[in-house]
């Protein structure tokens, strides 16, 4: 058991003009929980508060945090905090062992305010000085929030969990109800049309991917604007082009006889500059320029009241499924408070729009479906959304990676959707496939042309998602297994019930934590000998190519589950192994 050395004690810091304490509500089991509450000496003002302690750095090799993961550095006591909002990231870190134990993960219960988690490496003792610095930019008379720390040697994938269900137990965290649709494969228009939008065309990628196995359209940005300009500069009047998708009813029909249901995508408060909104509204913005557009300040009721009657038109009028809401995380924060506003936190406004909207829409159509994407995906944004996507990583298979497994990580069962995923069609097919194998463990988002995929390419897409859909029970909700973090997750799992799926991304083993008597392995790395270790027994074997072609037959043997069994397999090939059950009893128990 790795326990916390205090070798000063928890000490906690209000600003001027606060009164703070803190409280150790429990320290047993390797977790301690804090309860910090703070009031105001003379009046109500911004708070910001600091809690501190010392920790030993022993066997931490990496940390991870949801918006940072990309650096896995062990942070210096002089480095930069890792941020979290109510629009951005959670109020988690984790310090974690070269073999994904967890050492110390740290979480907050505060998940609106700008908090902010570092442990730094003194270099002088080789501990860690660990802070949580929290920021109430509004003026509060009083506060109080809950700090929880977790020194057990367990996975650091379940600490997070762990600290994720924690967090979702606070009033207001609650998670969205997830529409059976928010967890099915979508085509996506955005990497193949952009905003060069034709109706028939569309309509034609839509019947080839609903045969394929894709279940929703998702319209993504330009199908407001006459041009296909890039930016935001048209924003904010939200009316369907003529030379673009046409009569936007008409159009979502067509869809919907399909059998697809139909999302389209929204920048949530923006008005661009060549938009007649922009004027309308310029004593209602936020005081800032975002790629030729302004956010509408939501902290004004009738901003609030104008978005949700354009959303809950779009939906009565066109009969939308859904929306993709962009570029929350986008929205400023702003001290500044005008005559108008109801309310002073621009994090509170936000809310308050999004659980307004939520419960109108839901009026219209109670499966209403939300996407949010990276990094507004903590536990307050999951209450409104109940699709979160990875952010953009065009035709970049290892970021689509790492973004959608760090997802899974602490949003629970909200599904998590990859970046549309897009290739060269000039990829040898065994290539192309690594778009799909690396988001395997998230729901599929499509955004190819079947015009102008080769023939290998429209197969392996088929084969893809058949495969998928016939698995995603055990891809989305089963128990997950990581192996790997500090080299980006060489080999991942997911078991569910007698069945689980793994993805061997580099290091060719393919590590069975817990056998079952199906094993499904994908060779999503460009080696062709894989090492499987954990199997005891005999198994039946068969191989698949991406395209869906078999390559052989066979049956292996493992005579105890620390020996490896070799398996020679084509780079994206599918590996199915069948346990044999024995007829007569060997005496030897695996």
């Amino acid at each position: 058991m790795y326990t916390i050395r205090q070798s000063e004690p928890y000490l906690l810091k209000p600003s001027d003009g606060f009164d703070a304490a803190f409280e150790v509500q429990s320290g047993t089991g390797g977790v301690v929980l804090i309860h910090m509450h703070a009031s105001a000496k003379n009046g109500s003002a911004p708070l910001s508060l600091t809690f501190s302690w010392m920790h030993d750095n022993i066997d931490i090799a990496a940390a991870w945090s949801p918006c940072e993961y990309h650096n896995k550095q062990i942070r210096p006591d002089w480095g930069r905090f890792s941020e979290s909002s109510a629009v951005h990231g959670a109020p988690i870190f984790s310090n974690i062992s070269c073999d994904d134990q967890n050492r110390l993960t740290v979480a907050c219960s505060d998940v609106k305010n700008r908090v902010g988690i570092r442990c730094g490496l003194l270099e002088e003792s080789a501990e860690l000085a660990c802070f949580v610095r929290i920021a109430v930019d509004q003026p509060v008379e009083s506060y109080e929030a809950d700090i929880r720390i977790d020194t057990r040697d367990i996975p650091f994938w379940e600490a997070v969990g762990d600290a994720t269900r924690w967090m979702e137990s606070y009033e207001g965290n609650t998670p969205s109800l997830v529409p059976e649709a928010a967890s099915l494969p979508f085509y996506s228009t955005w990497y193949s049309f952009h905003h060069d939008l034709e109706p028939s065309r569309v309509l034609a990628e839509c019947r080839y991917f609903k045969e394929a196995g894709c279940d929703a359209l998702l319209v993504d940005g330009g199908w407001y604007k006459e041009n296909n300009a890039r930016g935001l500069g048209w924003t904010g009047d939200w009316q369907s082009a003529k030379n673009k998708l046409g009569d936007m009813k008409t159009f979502v029909d067509q869809v919907h006889a399909l059998g697809m249901k139909f999302v389209l995508w929204y920048a949530v408060g923006f008005v661009g500059i060549h938009s007649n909104a922009y004027e309308k509204w310029r004593d209602k913005q936020i005081d800032r320029l975002t790629l030729d557009a302004c956010p509408l300040d939501p902290r004004y009721p009738e901003v609030r009241a104008h978005l949700i009657k354009t959303w809950t038109r779009a939906v009565s009028e066109w009969g939308l499924d859904g929306f993709k809401f962009d570029f929350i995380d986008s929205i400023p924060s702003s001290a500044e408070v005008k005559p108008g506003m109801d309310t002073v936190s621009v994090y509170d406004a936000i809310c308050r729009l999004m659980k307004d909207a939520l419960t109108e829409l839901r009026q219209l159509k109670p499966d209403i479906l939300i996407e949010f994407r990276q990094s507004y995906t903590g536990p307050l944004m999951r209450s409104f959304g109940n699709m979160l996507r990875s952010n953009d990583c065009p035709n970049d298979s290892y970021t689509n990676r790492l973004n959608t497994l760090s997802l899974r990580l602490f949003c629970g069962r909200t599904p998590v959707h990859s970046d549309m995923v897009m290739w060269s069609y000039h990829e040898p097919v065994e290539i192309a496939a690594f778009q799909l194998t690396n988001v395997l463990f998230s729901v599929p988002q499509i955004s190819v042309l079947h015009s102008c995929m080769p023939d290998d390419h429209k197969k392996m897409v088929k084969h893809y998602l058949k495969f998928w859909k016939e698995h995603r029970r055990t891809l989305l909700e089963g128990e997950m297994f990581y192996r790997g973090y500090i080299s980006n997750f060489n080999y991942v799992s997911s078991r569910l019930g007698d069945e689980q799926i793994g993805a061997v991304y580099a290091g060719q083993i393919a590590l069975v934590k817990v056998p079952t008597d199906r094993v499904i392995l994908i060779n999503a790395s460009k080696d062709t000998t894989l090492l499987i270790k954990g199997l005891c027994g005999d198994y039946s074997l068969h191989i698949t190519d991406c395209t869906g072609e078999s390559v052989s037959c066979s049956t292996v043997h493992s005579a105890a589950p620390d020996e490896f069994i070799r398996i020679d397999a084509p780079v994206s090939a599918y590996i199915e192994l069948q346990k044999i059950q024995s007829a007569m009893p060997t005496g030897r128990i695996c």
